[in-house]
């Protein structure tokens, strides 16, 4: 029996700590190769730049709801969770995938700092229409009122931010509904992965 567990703990720390210590030393070399101290990548931001309590609170959730969603939905499409045909692992492949991007681009800021917003903004919005496109009858199926409600808020949140010149209302106040349309945006979006992964998963096998 000990024999047994020993060979199956080995290769679970394996898949654990491998990709754990290459991401270490990458984010370690690259920074190092950029002239960038240790201590700025290992010690948290916050603490590093000697911000107040509580400053990017919401922000920092935002990350955490969009990496539970990415978590939930590739969890499930790749471990077998979700059952009957194959277009509902497809959709929870192509959903985890599309929220874990997402949630990069906004802890690292790529649509600000590298890629572009135009560039970025037109990806998503294409993005999202072939999912409704070439998955709307499992998001039907699946609650896609919640997964439409998500899109339009997070749309909004980007045409507030494009057109926020336009609008006559101060920076902050402006920030205060663009970034209040996110995060609803980004709460409606985990909660239809919940509900499509809890839904399709007890399905009859296919």
């Amino acid at each position: 029996m000990r024999r047994r567990q020993a060979s199956t703990l080995r290769p679970s720390l394996l898949k654990a700590l491998l990709p754990a210590a290459v991401i270490y030393v990458v984010a370690l070399s690259w920074s190092a190769a950029e002239g960038i101290s240790s201590t700025k990548v290992l010690r948290d931001l916050a603490q590093d730049c000697g911000a107040p309590l509580g400053q990017g609170f919401l922000s920092s959730v935002g990350y955490l709801l969009w990496m539970a969603a990415a978590a939930i939905a590739l969890f499930a499409a790749f471990t077998g969770q979700i059952k009957g045909p194959v277009v509902n692992r497809q959709v929870a492949f192509c959903g985890g995938g599309f929220s874990l991007w997402l949630c990069l681009d906004d802890m690292f800021l790529v649509h600000d700092r590298y890629l572009g917003e135009s560039f970025l903004y037109v990806t998503y919005a294409v993005f999202s229409v072939l999912l409704l496109v070439r998955f709307r009858g499992a998001l039907r199926r699946f609650g896609g009122d919640s997964f439409v409600l998500a899109v339009i808020l997070l749309g909004s949140s980007v045409l507030i931010d494009a057109f926020q010149g336009v609008f006559p209302a101060s920076y902050e106040t402006v920030q205060l509904f663009e970034e209040g349309a996110k995060f609803l945006g980004i709460a409606a979006w985990l909660a239809f992965w919940c509900h499509d992964v809890n839904a399709s998963s007890k399905l009859s096998p296919s």
